[in-house]
């Protein structure tokens, strides 16, 4: 748990499977590359944007007008500023303060409009099925909601 500005930034366990892969990949880039090499690679510095996103840029005021979603996902949030074709879901809370970042899709579900694989389309299956939500008394929310209160 990490406490920016007034909010607790917590990683649902998709989104942090996720990063985990990311992270990985990442370390594997710094063992196999020369140093000029691994920060200009196309990985390093998706995971060096996410990352800023996630603990600086979304924290500063999670409710942005640009971050709203519309229709089925008007509850979450989204970040895609200078993600290209990857998006971070999330949602928040000021009472208590506490953003939960839900999602970010991988290389085999980017961006694009229309497509099946869209990731916008796989975060909404996840909603239907239950995976992921933004409802206070959902199980997993209330458990992250939890671990903020020690």
């Amino acid at each position: 748990m990490r406490k920016m500005n007034k909010y607790y930034l917590k990683c649902h366990e998709l989104f942090a499977e996720r990063i985990a892969i990311l992270k990985a990949q990442v370390k594997k880039l710094h063992a196999t590359l020369p140093a000029d090499e691994f920060v200009q690679h196309e990985t390093v510095k998706l995971a060096a944007r996410i990352r800023r996103a996630t603990v600086e840029i979304i924290p500063e005021d999670p409710n942005r007008s640009e971050y709203l979603l519309s229709g089925d996902l008007k509850k979450y949030r989204r970040y895609k500023q200078g993600l290209q074709r990857y998006r971070i879901m999330f949602c928040f809370s000021n009472n208590p303060g506490i953003i939960i970042y839900l999602y970010v899709n991988d290389k085999d579900h980017l961006r694009k409009q229309g497509d099946r694989n869209d990731p916008y389309e796989e975060f909404k299956q996840m909603v239907n099925s239950g995976k992921v939500s933004a409802d206070p008394q959902n199980p997993v929310v209330q458990k992250l909601i939890q671990q903020y209160q020690y």
